[in-house]
């Protein structure tokens, strides 16, 4: 048996790579890791009561984080760095903390009704502090920038709205 010599067909070669394919993968990906790490951001961060934020306000005076709280009575319309910002103090289980919350308020805030914010502590006092009755006024006050008025179908009437209020020792 004789081997056949013939010289076989080459392999046909490969089609040069696209770098625009290669490039937006990367971007997609690069996109995602970004949604990702926004989402699981905002998902670490931690729920307080107002009386749990001050209590540990040494250790939050630099992370964001979100608190839970009863807005007494008194608002103040006011600026904070150039921005449209209501001024008020919180209450929850007797502790009282002064807020700055930058931007536009929820749609049904109003005192006496709990809300959820998202901010950080700052030192100093927020302007306007001295136009609020029951302000902290303790050197430190909590900017937020996101607010959720915290609301289930369990509704209350206005006495019982005064009455959180007059637990934190303010008759509304």
């Amino acid at each position: 048996m004789t081997e056949d010599l013939t010289p076989q067909p080459s392999r046909p070669e490969r089609p040069p790579r696209r770098r625009g394919s290669v490039a937006v993968i990367v971007l997609v990906l690069a996109a995602l890791v970004a949604v990702l790490a926004v989402t699981l951001g905002d998902a670490t961060l931690v729920f307080y009561e107002v009386d749990e934020a001050v209590e540990q306000r040494t250790e939050l005076v630099s992370s964001r984080f979100r608190v839970v709280g009863t807005p007494l009575p008194g608002l103040v319309e006011t600026r904070l760095d150039g921005e449209a910002a209501v001024v008020f103090t919180f209450c929850a289980s007797g502790v009282f903390a002064d807020v700055a919350h930058v931007g536009d308020p929820a749609e049904l805030f109003q005192p006496g009704v709990p809300v959820v914010l998202q901010g950080s502590w700052q030192a100093g006092s927020p302007p306007g502090l001295a136009g609020l009755s029951t302000a902290a006024n303790d050197g430190w006050f909590l900017r937020t920038d996101h607010m959720v008025v915290k609301h289930d179908n369990d509704y209350r009437t206005d006495e019982e709205r005064t009455a959180d209020i007059d637990a934190c020792g303010v008759t509304g």
